[in-house]
């Protein structure tokens, strides 16, 4: 689940990257993706961090 909500943030991204360079309106749009990849970063990040406990791992490791 994680993986495809990865792969669809990337595709936004690539997609408004370019053109938020060229239009201050798209900029807004590619906020919005950045917002969505941080989100999907938070929740990799926990999801690490409890797999590393239930593994009994320290650090996530």
């Amino acid at each position: 689940m994680l993986r495809f909500l990865q792969e669809r943030v990337n595709k936004k991204t690539k997609a408004t990257e370019v053109e938020a360079e060229t239009n201050p309106v798209a900029q807004s749009d590619y906020d919005k993706v950045s917002k969505k990849q941080a989100q999907v970063k938070e929740l990799m990040r926990r999801l690490a961090e409890k797999l590393g406990k239930e593994n009994g791992v320290e650090g996530g490791r």
